[in-house]
């Protein structure tokens, strides 16, 4: 399923070469680091290490949804995103690297540590101009625009033509797990003892249905992205086939949920 939508995405991103060059240059960059993130949770899922792939999924996840943030927008309000995304961004993400490369190496007194991590720390000219450019209230206003939750709001209030993305909150679970894990906070240990403790059976049935998840929340993704290129672009690109497939591999998964989900029924119900 994956390499069908792959090569769907490819004749899309060909074609809009001649129509929107700074948009498939960004789509380009985008969708190649999404696809190298689920090479490597392919990896990981062969190996079994799921709560790894939740880690890399939220990685692909993140690059896929503000990826199809750009997409959906106007052509004018587009090339505002990407100039953000690419420059503006990045513009306030090199004055705390610069902060955080100062105080790195003023506890170094390693050379080499000093003159590699050094190269990052801004000339005082450079600093003073990005710091005028981008007052503290100024940055909060346009990390909030790109925050994770707040492009999520935005998609699940999107539907034109055959994109629809009014349940994007689906992948909002997987999403908050992988938080926890990336943090490891109390709740990611609570996570993975409970799953040590359980039963072997029950534990199967529950890593069954996690490797589900895991084995089509890529593909679904990448769909979207598909999807979401073809609406920016105008590309006719139409393929019944992979609708078709996409739909059959959600009900294959869909057996694993309902294997566990019918193995704690007694544990949930009320009354």
């Amino acid at each position: 399923m994956y390499a069908q939508i792959r090569d769907e995405l490819r004749h899309v991103l060909d074609a809009s070469r001649s129509i929107d060059e700074r948009y498939s240059k960004f789509a380009a960059t985008q969708l190649h680091y999404y696809s190298e993130r689920c090479q490597s949770l392919n990896v990981l899922l062969q190996q079994g290490k799921l709560w790894d792939c939740d880690i890399i999924m939220r990685a692909a996840l993140e690059c896929a949804t503000r990826f199809i943030f750009v997409s959906i927008a106007t052509s004018d309000e587009r090339y505002r995103r990407i100039e953000e995304y690419t420059i503006e961004l990045n513009e306030i993400e090199d004055l705390l690297r610069s902060e955080k490369a100062k105080a790195a190496i003023a506890s170094s007194t390693d050379a080499d540590t000093i003159m590699l991590v050094g190269g990052v720390i801004l000339t005082p000219e450079r600093e003073a101009e990005l710091r005028a450019r981008w007052p503290k209230a100024k940055r909060a206003a346009l990390k909030q625009k790109w925050s994770f939750s707040e492009i999520v709001r935005e998609l699940t209030n999107f539907q034109a033509g055959q994109l629809d993305l009014r349940k994007y909150k689906s992948f909002l679970h997987g999403y908050g797990i992988s938080s926890h894990l990336i943090h490891a906070d109390q709740t990611a240990m609570n996570l993975v003892w409970d799953r040590v403790r359980r039963e072997p059976n029950e534990r199967n049935t529950l890593e069954r249905a996690h490797f589900a998840r895991l084995s089509t929340d890529p593909v679904s993704v990448l769909f979207l992205c598909w999807r979401a290129m073809v609406f920016a672009t105008g590309v006719d690109c139409r393929n019944s086939e992979i609708v078709c497939n996409l739909l059959h591999l959600h009900e294959e998964a869909n057996v694993f949920h309902r294997a566990f989900a019918e193995s704690q029924a007694h544990v949930y119900q009320h009354g």
